[in-house]
């Protein structure tokens, strides 16, 4: 069975049913959602009614704590062999998580990660499908995380349940509550946990961008906010590698180097980049990611931490990340 995990706050109707259609249309037998509720202002309570006779569908409505909580309390109730999360005003395209999740169950993976296409207010057909000539099979996620960006969402990717509470890993695997971008820090743990991993281009997941989402948010506080949590999940991150220090986790050292330098890529794009900069810079310092440290991850990465070194380089990254 695979749970679908669907997350929603003051959503409009015609969003809900979207993405609850999409998911009952899948032509997957076996399966269940879960919604929860960040304690909207009007439940969503009669679009879920709506569903009840066509899924087994069950709605928990939580006290306001952001995305994170409302995907753990999910987690806390899922019975499904598979995950899939779902934002409330995205949706999945046509019949397309069937032959992912016959390929994964196939394949022996704990985790499958695929593609995905921003849409508009109009539906969208898919044409990209999955198939075998876009399927690679990467061995662990240690070692896909070496070798490419792990892109940090976690509704791009179909994985086992037991990886969250693998008792080799310790504690369970949930998301830290009350934060932005809780997403990243996720993704990397659990994709670090799957020893057979493999990805697809294939895409099945839409993503809709409204214009009132936490994406478009761009006020002062919400930057600082945003970059406070940023430094929050990298700090979990480090902390995390000192963890599994004895097993292989170079690609984990990668993706944390990787977070050092996107911080800083987001520090050159605000208005008061030079401030932002520093102060990103110091804080990096202080972990041992500030001067970047010298790797052979791509020509990229070398031109980066190059340019950062100097205070001319870093107006020419200004004005790169600018364009």
């Amino acid at each position: 069975m695979i749970t679908f995990i669907v997350t929603t706050y003051n959503l409009e109707d015609c969003l809900l049913r979207r993405c609850l259609e999409s998911i009952v249309t899948q032509g997957i037998d076996d399966y269940e959602i879960i919604v929860v509720d960040d304690e909207s202002t009007v439940s969503p309570g009669h679009i879920v009614d709506e569903f009840a006779q066509r899924a087994h569908i069950a709605l928990y409505i939580q006290k306001h704590a952001r995305q994170g909580a409302a995907r753990n309390l999910a987690l806390y109730h899922a019975q499904g062999e598979w995950v899939q999360f779902v934002d409330g005003d995205d949706y999945l395209f046509p019949g397309a998580v069937a032959p992912v999740l016959k390929a994964a169950e196939e394949n022996g993976l704990d985790l499958l990660t695929y593609g995905f296409r921003e849409v508009g207010d109009q539906p969208e057909g898919n044409t990209s499908r999955f198939s075998s000539s876009n399927f690679q099979f990467v061995g662990s996620g240690d070692n896909y995380m070496l070798h490419h960006n792990l892109f940090g969402s976690c509704c791009t990717l179909l994985f086992r349940r037991t990886l969250l509470d693998d008792a080799r890993y310790g504690a369970p695997l949930r998301f830290t509550g009350n934060i932005y971008i809780e997403d990243e820090e996720f993704v990397t743990k659990l994709v670090w946990r799957a020893r057979r991993m493999a990805t697809t281009d294939a895409v099945v997941y839409a993503y809709y961008q409204r214009p009132g989402s936490t994406v478009h948010n761009r006020s002062q506080e919400h930057t600082d906010e945003l970059f406070r949590n940023y430094f929050i999940v990298l700090r979990s991150l480090i902390d995390f590698e000192r963890e599994v220090a004895a097993a292989p986790h170079d690609g984990l050292t990668r993706k944390i180097r990787f977070l050092a330098v996107d911080i800083l890529r987001r520090a050159l794009r605000e208005p008061d980049w030079k401030e932002r900069w520093y102060q990103s810079a110091m804080q990096l310092l202080g972990l041992n990611l500030y001067p970047i440290p010298p790797a052979r991850y791509s020509w990229k990465h070398r031109l980066f931490r190059l340019l950062a070194q100097r205070s001319p380089g870093r107006y020419i990254l200004r004005r790169l990340e600018k364009r």
